[in-house]
């Protein structure tokens, strides 16, 4: 089995054995972490840590953390110690959700609506999306990098500054983007009908998912853990 999957399942099956708040504690920290850093692996092994250490508490008739300073002590402690985002994590990442859920699932919502009032409808990947594609997913990675790395626990005390780069980074990307297909909206790369684009983005998001998955359990770290 997965190595991976084995440990996400006895992290969920050991963490029911825990107080209520030792849970909610727990789930607060990775919760964080998994949005501080995308070591997917790396978060679930201090996900097994911190069981081992409420199992302890809970049987001596203590909760996790007893004030939010030990939990932010903790995260300031394990948080260097995963891994950064890569451009492989990165893309490994959002190729597959941008294609199953932006072209796959939404084109099985939209395109009955489409083809009912334009039956000869084709999607055109032209150079404008290309540019625009590019630039939001290198800006996407940057942004992840310079920001959501640096948020500090709680990440409350972050969410209205997190709400307002994230509005501005949209806005400027909306922008370049409507200037970029006017620029070259009629250079068209691609042309293919909507069925054939939705069916293959749904299946190769889902090839691309299950690499992803194959990948983190062949992480060395969870070989030395199981």
């Amino acid at each position: 089995m997965n190595n991976y999957f084995t440990l996400r399942k006895a992290n969920r099956l050991r963490t029911k054995l825990l107080t209520n708040k030792s849970q909610g504690q727990i789930r607060e920290v990775v919760k964080y972490l998994r949005r501080v850093s995308w070591d997917v692996c790396g978060v679930e092994l201090v996900y097994s840590d911190l069981l081992d250490i409420a199992v302890q508490a809970n049987e001596e008739g203590n909760e996790l953390f007893s004030v939010i300073s030990d939990a932010k002590t903790f995260v300031d402690e394990v948080k260097p110690g995963l891994k950064h985002l890569s451009w492989f994590d990165f893309f490994t990442i959002e190729i597959p959700v941008f294609l199953f859920f932006g072209y796959g699932i939404e084109g099985l919502l939209l395109y009955p609506v489409v083809l009912s009032a334009v039956p000869d409808y084709r999607f055109e990947f032209s150079l404008g999306y290309l540019i625009q594609l590019c630039i939001c997913m290198a800006s996407s990675y940057y942004l992840f990098r310079r920001m959501m790395e640096r948020i500090g626990f709680p990440p409350c005390a972050h969410r209205l500054k997190c709400a307002g780069y994230f509005a501005i980074y949209v806005a400027v990307i909306y922008g370049i983007g409507s200037i970029l297909h006017q620029m070259f909206e009629q250079i068209i790369l691609i042309s293919i009908a909507a069925w054939p684009m939705t069916v293959g983005s749904l299946l190769f998001g889902v090839a691309l998912l299950w690499f992803r998955y194959f990948w983190y359990g062949k992480d060395e770290r969870l070989k030395e853990r199981l």
